[in-house]
């Protein structure tokens, strides 16, 4: 039996790294009002947490959350679970510090030095400790170059800010004291967004799951996605981009994450540009929705997963396209 937890909070929980976290009330909002979300691809015999019920699990079972965090790990022992199902602190630590961004800001250098994609290769991205040192990547724009501003442990459009923003000061001191890092990168012209989902084993095996397409507002915040076959999500990317370029990058990445210890789905998020790709714009060390949109169509599900807060209330469906 595999119990199944969303907990969109686990970055911040992350980030925080305590187990007495709170997340703010809109995400806890969004996990009560979505906690069923996994439906859509558990089997009958597998369960769906709603965070408050006991847990009773025997020899075999496995808890696949969203996202693994301390503060997760806290919330399943006061329901029951022993540690023989939990990650340890060992293991926990790594995790917290894989979901960092300076592991995709190191990523993005490998493409670099690895030649990966040639002139298509787009982006810069720079780790940056302190006000002086941003200040420094800044002074390197050249006329008409933007930079955007992120806090190390986020997603989802989350904790970004745009450099220049009347409130860009007060927030880079913030994340400077509350995470000891900034990331800097240079602004692209984006196309379209899209992903490459994974699946890695912990020993060195990564299996590709398939391609996400995605949606986001202007802020960069995720909207929704495609939910349709690969052959169909690579025939309208390819409109844009040489397929040889997408076969590259994929078994680019499926080299680069066999280095990692680490269970579980990986989400790398990317970016179609004017001129080029990004291959390296977010690494998501969990569960993500581009990762559900690639199990959905086995469901006989196919249009536009969208979530959304409307009056009041969080909701997630599967629009048909038109």
């Amino acid at each position: 039996m595999k119990v199944y937890i969303f907990n969109p909070e686990n970055d911040m929980a992350l980030a925080d790294g305590n187990p007495g976290y709170t997340p703010p009330a809109i995400i806890r909002q969004m996990r009560d009002e979505l906690y069923w979300l996994p439906n859509w691809w558990a089997e009958e015999d597998d369960i769906v947490w709603n965070g408050e019920d006991k847990l009773q699990l025997k020899q075999g079972d496995e808890i696949l959350p969203w996202g693994w965090s301390p503060a997760l790990i806290h919330q399943l022992r006061l329901a029951g679970v022993t540690d023989e199902f939990l990650p340890t602190d060992e293991e926990m630590e790594r995790l917290r510090w894989l979901s960092h961004r300076q592991t995709a800001v190191e990523a993005l250098a490998a493409c670099k030095r690895d030649g990966l994609i040639g002139d298509a290769l787009m982006g810069d991205s720079y780790l940056c400790k302190t006000e002086a040192e941003i200040k420094k990547v800044i002074a390197t724009a050249k006329d008409g170059e933007a930079f955007l501003l992120k806090a190390p442990w986020s997603s989802s459009g989350r904790g970004l800010m745009l450099c220049g923003s009347p409130n860009a000061q007060g927030w880079i001191k913030n994340i400077l004291k509350t995470q000891g890092s900034v990331v800097v990168e240079k602004l692209l012209q984006k196309v379209a967004d899209f992903a490459l989902e994974f699946w890695c084993d912990g020993q060195g095996g990564v299996e590709y799951r398939g391609l996400s397409l995605f949606y986001t507002n202007e802020g960069g915040a995720y909207l929704g996605n495609w939910v349709a076959p690969e052959g169909q999500k690579l025939q309208w990317l390819m409109q844009y981009v040489d397929p040889q370029l997408l076969v590259d990058i994929r078994q680019w990445w499926e080299k680069y994450l066999q280095k990692f210890q680490y269970r579980g789905p990986v989400g790398v998020d990317m970016m179609l540009c004017q001129g080029g790709i990004c291959p390296c714009i977010e690494i998501n060390w969990r569960m993500t929705m581009g990762y559900i949109s690639t199990l959905l169509p086995a469901q006989g599900k196919y249009g536009r997963m969208v979530v959304e807060y409307i009056y009041g209330h969080y909701s997630a469906e599967v629009e048909a396209f038109s």
